[in-house]
């Protein structure tokens, strides 16, 4: 037994290493990359004003996850972006901390083309900390999604949406409000590697330590 559980955990350190060695070269143009940084996958990642936190996760699979663009774009710690995800900038894309994209989320800053011979729309995109796109979900041009949303699979969010919310439908529509547990930083869970309990010590110990100086 002890030697199987060897060969398992001798290869999740392999796979890991080959997942953060393809990082290192999948990320090489990006102008800031954060520490322990993930690719799983040939994902295409050639943003030019691209900015990515600590811990950021790829994983491009069945379908080729994309991040590109011209625009400034700017992504927070421990993001994670499933397979098929598609992020195009040509003007600005701001995405929080702890955010999840799934599976073919697509997110976009401009729609490309008008219609009715009216301009095409340009506008900055916004998603707030803890925030959980479903698989399949679009976010358009102009919108600000707040803390901790969830966006349901297969929305279309064409409007702001605030913290806390449950949203869902084309167009999207409040379901209605979350409500957390103290100390819960994002909309996605799992029992196992949930940032939250680390990172609600890690607060408390920087309110403790004046306090304690003092």
């Amino acid at each position: 037994m002890d030697f199987e559980r060897r060969r398992i955990e001798a290869q999740w350190i392999a796979a890991e290493y080959r997942q953060r060695a393809r990082a290192k070269w999948s990320l090489r143009k990006l102008k800031k990359v954060g520490a322990r940084p993930i690719v799983l996958g040939r994902a295409t990642i050639d943003a030019s004003d691209l900015e990515v936190g600590d811990d950021f996760k790829v994983w491009s699979g069945h379908r080729r996850t994309l991040v590109s663009g011209w625009g400034r774009m700017r992504i927070g710690d421990r993001v994670f972006l499933n397979a098929g995800s598609v992020v195009i900038s040509v003007l600005e894309i701001t995405i929080g901390d702890d955010v999840a994209l799934a599976s073919d989320v697509y997110v976009i800053d401009s729609n490309s083309h008008g219609v009715e011979g009216r301009p095409h729309v340009e506008a900055p995109v916004r998603i707030g900390d803890g925030t959980w796109v479903g698989a399949r979900a679009m976010i358009l041009p102009g919108v600000t999604i707040g803390k901790r949303v969830v966006v349901a699979a297969g929305s279309v969010v064409t409007r702001d949406v605030p913290d806390d919310s449950l949203v869902a439908g084309n167009p999207a529509r409040l379901i209605r409000t979350l409500d957390y547990p103290a100390g819960c930083r994002r909309a996605w869970h799992d029992e196992f590697g949930c940032p939250c309990p680390k990172l609600a010590l890690a607060e408390e110990d920087e309110e403790i330590a004046p306090e304690e100086i003092a």
